[in-house]
């Protein structure tokens, strides 16, 4: 079950998304639990306005990360890092 957190609500009246306005569909709890979705992924969409790096990064960051994060090998099975 998924608590139903009124208090983040400013007059803890209502259920509020939980993450705000960063994504345009976040399913809300009702009765404790929320209905997952059948999209992809984690099923829910990005709100991009309003969206701002915290620092400038140039073109030459940019593919700098683009590349070390490429290279990385995802794991073939789930375990436990300890």
């Amino acid at each position: 079950p998924v608590a139903e957190l009124i208090n983040l609500s400013p007059q803890a009246d209502r259920i509020t998304p939980y993450f705000g306005g960063l994504f345009l569909d976040e399913p809300l709890p009702k009765d404790g639990f929320i209905d997952l979705p059948d999209k992809p992924g984690s099923g829910v969409t990005l709100n991009r306005e309003g969206l701002k790096r915290p620092y400038a990064r140039s073109a030459d960051e940019v593919i700098k990360h683009y590349y070390a994060n490429a290279e990385i090998v995802a794991p073939t099975k789930a375990h436990m890092p300890f």
